[in-house]
């Protein structure tokens, strides 16, 4: 039986991650947002390393950082991006079943060289990473503090965008559109892709596509708008087009102008969109379906995973990098091997179930505040999906 094809389009990073780092001290209130949009640092959020300098009126590597983080190299390098991520994640989850590839692009400098040789440990399909000569690779800078919101910890980015300001839908060819999944994985940060999102969106369904969207703090769009609502991409023709939507709570609230996840979720519905989950960090993830892909899943809660939780209060953790991420890259790991079984038995159910999709994403994101970085690269196959195996085992009967 021939193996799924997944296929993510988005950024590809290098985070530098700075642990403890206080978002509560002088150094960090000093350049805190002051208006919507100002390009100031927020917790959770990401802001541009221009924007940050034009706020500031200050150089970001010679002086911001040194004040915030102090003369210290960050404790861990990693591979960053919303959409390799969740593709590694899904590709460690569902590696029997699937081949995953990567759309992207990279710059030709020494962090382009450095990404893909920590890329070279994953089993992501490489051969649509492209190169944009002249270019600087995206990077971010994550500022972690792991005391933040009672203790279960906060991030902000701040990202320079770089080779990725230049990619655009026609580098992005057939190969991508014929997955069995596509996955958009928070285009925000490829503006010219997000610019075509509906475009590109329906020429995926078009061609059979199940079509998954993971979103991504959109600091563009609240620059130019600031505190005024965000087209989902180029506007809210997208929404039909969406099998899935995978958003946190700040940008649900952001996408759909809504003040509270159940009126956002009314309002994906009424754009269109087939399905939508809303993660909230350490507290519980909204879903809701209602598509021939999932069937009708009511809207409701399921709570994070209290194993995780425990381990934590124990004093293992990493930091909470990634963890949307690899929620969304294990609810595309579990939909595609629930998928490869369907394919494979005679009396399967038409549906896929979203319900233990989640379970998977829930397991997933917890697994990742307990080591550094979003990207967990493993010794061998199968590594990853052992430790997350024995997480959804605890998961299924916590009370």
């Amino acid at each position: 039986m021939p193996k799924l094809l997944i296929s993510g389009l988005g950024c590809c990073l290098l985070d530098r991650i700075y642990d403890h780092v206080d978002f509560r001290s002088g150094a960090f209130c000093t350049y805190t947002s002051r208006t919507p949009g100002d390009g100031g640092l927020e917790p959770g959020k990401l802001t541009f390393e221009e924007e940050l300098e034009q706020f500031a009126g200050e150089p970001f590597t010679s002086q911001i950082l040194p004040r915030l983080v102090g003369n210290r190299k960050p404790e861990k390098e990693n591979i960053g991006g919303p959409c390799i991520v969740t593709l590694i994640n899904a590709s460690q989850l569902a590696w029997r079943e699937s081949t995953v590839s990567f759309y992207g692009c990279r710059g030709d400098d020494d962090v382009a060289a450095d990404l893909l040789q920590r890329l070279s440990q994953t089993s992501v399909d490489l051969t649509h990473y492209r190169t944009q000569q002249g270019s600087e690779t995206p990077s971010t800078s994550v500022l972690s503090d792991p005391d933040y919101d009672n203790g279960n910890g906060e991030r902000t980015f701040v990202n320079v965008i770089g080779a990725s300001w230049h990619y655009q839908p026609a580098e992005v060819d057939d190969s991508f559109y014929d997955s069995d999944i596509c996955v958009f994985g928070g285009t925000a940060l490829v503006p010219r892709i997000h610019q075509s999102l509906s475009a590109m969106l329906e020429r995926a369904k078009q061609r059979g596509a199940i079509t998954i969207v993971n979103t991504v703090y959109d600091s563009l769009s609240e620059k130019r708008s600031p505190g005024q609502r965000w087209p989902m991409g180029d506007g809210d023709r997208a929404y039909p087009f969406i099998d899935l939507l995978l958003v946190d709570h700040e940008e649900a609230l952001r996408l759909s102008g809504c003040a509270d996840i159940p009126s956002s979720i009314a309002f994906f519905r009424e754009r269109g969109a087939h399905a939508v989950l809303v993660t909230n960090g350490a507290r519980d993830v909204t879903l809701w379906a209602d598509s021939p892909l999932f069937g009708a899943v009511q809207e409701q809660s399921l709570p994070v995973s209290a194993a995780v939780g425990k381990m934590l209060k124990e004093g293992r953790r990493g930091d909470s990098t990634g963890c949307g991420d690899n929620f969304a890259g294990g609810v595309i790991g579990s939909l595609a091997r629930q998928m490869y079984e369907r394919r494979t038995a005679t009396n399967a159910t038409p549906q896929l179930d979203l319900l233990d999709a989640t379970r998977w994403g829930i397991v997933s994101g917890g697994f990742a505040c307990l080591y550094y970085g979003g990207t967990y690269l493993e010794s061998h196959q199968g590594e990853k999906l052992s430790h997350l195996q024995d997480l959804y085992d605890q998961y299924l009967h916590q009370k």
